[in-house]
């Protein structure tokens, strides 16, 4: 069995997520692992945007359409916080394209 074939057999519903190998060696990194850091990443940086945004002033807020409170708000999560409001927005959107 061809690799491309491989991938084909054991895709995964989410396409964010990686593709389990047909061979799992002890020595591979947990494929579970590997999607909670790229979740945190991804997190981390949105909260990061929201912090810079905070930085400009009220004039380029409303230029943009976006409020202080709000972003204040989305700044101060906590990380865990976040993720969990990511990975529910991504089962959302893999059951409306019915995934």
């Amino acid at each position: 069995m061809q690799h491309s074939e491989r991938q084909q057999r054991y895709k995964t519903k989410d396409p964010d997520r990686p593709v389990m190998p047909a061979f799992y060696m002890p020595a591979m990194w947990p494929v579970d692992l590997q999607q909670w850091l790229v979740d945190w990443f991804v997190a981390w940086r949105k909260r990061r945007l929201y912090r810079r945004l905070l930085r400009l002033t009220d004039r380029q807020l409303r230029r943009r359409d976006l409020s202080r409170p709000r972003i204040t708000e989305k700044a101060r999560l906590p990380l865990r916080q976040v993720i969990a409001e990511q990975r529910s927005q991504r089962a959302h959107e893999n059951c409306r394209l019915g995934r």
